[in-house]
């Protein structure tokens, strides 16, 4: 009985050693285990239990395989998604703000300005065709853990709260701002986005050497027959290949009356939308003044915008010269033009309405503009007069579209050609003239800026100064501080001497938008002020700025790392 008992107590022993040296082991393994080894379970346990923490509660679903999950905190309704592909956890702060969707350019401006200071997150926008709206969301990536969740999500939903009021702010300042300075918006003047679009296309198009009308549309195709006559004068040549392009997909065709009977707008519109963004076309053919050498024209087709009743495309068409023979005339070796580019418009509806409609404003501004009744014009007049030089209108809508697309060199190239044309006459120009002058300007001066170009950035955003828009001059001050031009104190003090006068040494409780507007704009030079005492190691001046500017909500975050910076700094020298 005895040896049974002391059996009993050994083994219930052991028992309770190897259930201790498990329990130690599975802490130990859970210690070790990385990020990277967490499954969507133990990432969606850590959430709750951070969210526990901070006396919310999230309610979850399945979508597509993630874990999403909706909760509330403070004032703002947050959703976390959760997938097993990655180990980081996406924190979405949605539809924090809404404007109409004529506003998307400056929704999208407000935006862009805004990421250029964020840390994790992502200010972005979506469309709601429906409602004629477009919504802004914040995003962040996180990467949580057990022992740092709570401080990464707390940070990142205070910081989504800040961003809502920064963008809130200056989208009120940029909107407020635009409808009171005169220089002029292009794509925003007078009209929605469409309405300006048709009027800008079809005025091109009618510039454009006497073809085909240049309009075209399922019923009634443009065949390639007819764009090489009238664009390249190639009327009576004979294919011999041609090979299409789109997509990375490549198809040949080498029946001669295939080839020039070819629907040109099937290369990038199908079922009346456009499928293809380019589509590249090369056609090798005999000209029967030379049968025996073959010639090699390109042509490249690109979207160039829609509206609800036309689809807008250019043709961009190249042609390889031929080397000059013996026995030739150089000067007539080569009649036929080499390259040129026409914008077509496939209409998704019968366009004769269209076209009435658009001659009949085109005459009617026209008329007015020669009568001296400019002031009576419409919108649509106003915006056809500004743009009557086809090519210019174009380059500066061309232009600023590609600045946005941040295809900066290629907005350079076309709005210096711009800037040349509209300064040999800027004397000419009225208020209206001139302001899209300094806007073009401006757009130069920020490409450059974005290619760390500043010395000529500088040429071009200090042409802007005489306007006093608060935008243009934030962009020179920029330009000056970042390519450490020895003017920027200077420009800095000037600006907040002559802004300080209007607003005061303690702006507050300020009501005007205006006066809330260089309020910002004198905080912005203070904060420059700052980063350029630092930079020259003047800290004592810098250190007593900085503590002026951590009573301001906007400039406490960067005063604080300055001040740190400083005092790192001044340790260092110790």
């Amino acid at each position: 009985m005895t040896n049974a008992l002391l059996f009993i107590s050994v083994l219930a022993f052991a028992t309770v050693w190897v259930l201790l040296f498990l329990q130690w082991r599975q802490g130990r393994v859970e210690e070790d285990k990385s990020v990277d080894d967490y499954t969507v379970d133990d990432k969606k346990n850590i959430v709750n239990s951070t969210l526990k923490q901070l006396n919310s509660h999230a309610d979850w679903e399945e979508d597509d395989g993630d874990h999403v999950g909706r909760y509330d905190y403070q004032s703002g309704h947050f959703t976390l998604r959760i997938s097993k592909d990655t180990p980081y956890v996406r924190l979405i702060y949605p539809f924090f703000f809404q404007a109409e969707l004529e506003k998307i350019e400056l929704v999208r401006s407000v935006c862009n300005d805004c990421n250029l200071n964020t840390e994790t997150c992502c200010l972005v926008y979506s469309i709601n065709e429906k409602q004629g709206t477009v919504d802004v969301h914040i995003v962040n990536v996180l990467l949580l853990s057990e022992k740092t969740s709570k401080v990464i999500l707390e940070r990142a939903m205070k910081k989504s709260f800040y961003w809502q009021r920064t963008f809130i702010a200056r989208f009120s300042g940029q909107k407020e701002k635009s409808q009171r300075s005169y220089n002029l918006d292009l794509e925003k003047s007078g009209a929605d986005h469409e309405r300006e679009l048709f009027l800008a296309r079809e005025l091109e198009m009618m510039h454009q050497e006497e073809g085909p009308e240049w309009h075209e549309n399922s019923e009634n195709p443009l065949f390639l027959r007819h764009l090489l006559a009238a664009a390249m004068g190639l009327s009576d040549i004979v294919p011999a290949r041609m090979t299409i392009t789109t997509d990375g997909e490549t198809i040949v065709l080498e029946d001669t009356g295939s080839i020039l009977d070819y629907d040109i707008s099937s290369l990038l519109v199908a079922d009346q939308n456009f499928k293809h963004l380019s589509a590249v076309v090369l056609l090798d053919y005999y000209d029967p003044r030379n049968p025996v050498r073959q010639r090699h024209l390109t042509m490249d087709f690109e979207q160039e915008g829609k509206t609800s009743k036309t689809l807008y495309y250019r043709v961009t068409l190249s042609l390889a010269p031929t080397a000059t023979m013996p026995l030739h005339d150089t000067e007539n070796t080569e009649r036929r033009r080499l390259q040129t580019s026409v914008l077509i418009g496939h209409d998704l509806t019968p366009s004769d309405k269209q076209q009435e409609e658009f001659q009949y404003i085109w005459k009617e501004a026209l008329a007015k503009q020669r009568s001296g009744h400019a002031d009576d014009m419409t919108d649509d007049e106003k915006l056809l007069i500004r743009l009557q030089n086809p090519n210019y209108g174009w380059a500066v809508l061309h232009g600023k579209a590609l600045y946005q697309q941040q295809r900066f060199y290629e907005s350079l190239l076309i709005l210096e050609s711009v800037f040349d044309h509209l300064q040999r006459s800027f004397d000419k120009r009225g208020l209206s003239g001139q302001g899209i002058f300094f806007d073009v300007c401006h757009t130069i001066g920020s490409c450059y800026m974005r290619l760390h170009q500043y010395k000529r950035a500088a040429y071009y955003l200090q042409l802007t100064i005489p306007t006093r828009n608060l935008n243009y001059m934030e962009t020179f001050v920029n330009c000056l501080v970042n390519g450490h031009d020895f003017r920027a104190m200077n420009f800095i003090d000037s600006f907040l001497h002559e802004l300080m006068a209007v607003t005061g040494e303690e702006p507050t409780g300020q009501t005007s938008p205006e006066l809330q507007e260089a309020v910002t704009f004198v905080a912005f030079l203070k904060r420059r002020k700052a980063y350029l005492l630092v930079q020259l190691e003047r800290y004592d001046e810098a250190e007593k700025l900085l503590k002026h500017l951590l009573n301001d909500p906007e400039s406490s975050d960067f005063a604080l790392k300055e001040l740190a910076y400083i005092q790192r700094k001044r340790g260092e020298l110790t």
